[in-house]
């Protein structure tokens, strides 16, 4: 795997949470936004964007398993502005909706 695509990986994985933009990543790995995502794509097999939800989401399914917080802060947590985007988004990797996948309360109670 060339290098700037492996630590892009690192770097998405880290700070999912932090509404980056995939610019940035090109920028970091010195290369144009086009190149960038053209390569990683490549190199992995998704979209870099597609990439950085699914390390957001599956830190999602370990913050679930707090009963103490709430999916909206799940949400957040997990770098999304919005909770209705976030659980559609879940669903479409884990089949079920995000209150049912650990013990975080729903935003409704």
């Amino acid at each position: 795997m060339d290098p700037r695509i492996g630590r892009a990986l690192k770097s998405m994985e880290r700070m999912c949470s932090e509404h980056l933009d995939i610019s940035r990543y090109a920028e970091e790995a010195g290369l144009s936004r086009w190149r960038f995502e053209h390569l990683f794509k490549a190199q992995t097999g998704l979209t870099p964007r597609a990439m950085l939800r699914e390390f957001c989401l599956a830190k999602a399914q370990g913050l679930l398993a707090d009963a103490r917080l709430r999916v909206k802060e799940v949400a957040y947590r997990c770098g999304y502005r919005s909770t209705p985007t976030f659980s559609r988004n879940f669903r479409g990797v884990s089949q079920s909706p995000p209150r049912s996948t650990g013990v975080a309360r729903s935003d409704n109670k």
